[in-house]
């Protein structure tokens, strides 16, 4: 499975345009109408340009359905809650299965300009499902799919809802995408690139094979606070 995964990340890095160039994180979105809203704030609040300048990113997006909480934030607090949804390393569901520990605090773009918000909880429930979460929030943003991605520079995926920090509004959770942090759902993710009915668990498989290593990846943090 960890070989799919792989296999569609390639497949997506060489039909990509700018893959030997920069990344353009609006550009690698703008033939994915279902992710409109989010590009569109991303633009607004500048934390697109600001992403494009890193070395490598992991941009995590939300569909039209649940983007709703976010744009509908005041100004002030919009570019915050975007500039969370961008880390500050590559990531995607197979380097998120190598570490070592079930949680980790993960930085985002956020952190250059507030340490205490600017980091995410990241955890792996029993099943293997994915989560993502704002510090002292629940960790109930389901990884869902990768959309594109350039391994190991920059990847963009879908998650569930919004990532947004205690006060800054409660998210629109899509119909049967939530669930909780050390429980999850069905433990599935789509790799991007692949038909939308072959999907693949979080979990590793006992082949090894296709197993992806990257250079400069993160270290595990302490647990997150739930």
């Amino acid at each position: 499975m960890a070989s799919n995964i792989l296999l569609s990340l390639l497949v997506l890095a060489a039909a990509s345009p700018a893959a030997l160039a920069a990344f353009d994180v609006i550009q690698m979105l703008v033939d994915k109408p279902q992710y409109a809203g989010f590009s569109k704030v991303l633009a607004q609040t500048n934390v697109a340009a600001e992403a494009n300048q890193l070395k490598a990113a992991s941009l995590l997006v939300v569909p039209e359905k649940t983007v709703k909480s976010l744009v509908s934030l005041p100004a002030d607090k919009l570019r915050q809650a975007v500039a969370n949804h961008v880390l500050l390393s590559y990531f995607d569901p197979i380097k998120l299965d190598e570490m070592k520990t079930r949680t980790a605090l993960l930085p985002t773009l956020l952190s250059n300009t507030d340490k205490a918000l600017g980091v995410l909880n990241y955890s792996k429930a029993d099943d293997g499902q994915m989560y993502f979460g704002a510090p002292g929030a629940p960790c109930v943003a389901k990884l869902v799919k990768v959309v594109a991605a350039r391994p190991y520079t920059v990847s963009i995926m879908e998650i569930s809802e919004p990532i947004l920090p205690p006060g800054f509004g409660k998210p629109d959770a899509a119909p049967g995408r939530r669930g909780k942090g050390g429980k999850g759902g069905k433990g599935k993710i789509k790799p991007a690139g692949l038909d939308e009915s072959k999907e693949v668990t979080g979990k590793k498989p006992d082949d090894a094979a296709g197993k992806a290593e990257s250079p400069g990846s993160a270290a595990a943090a302490p647990s997150p606070e739930s």
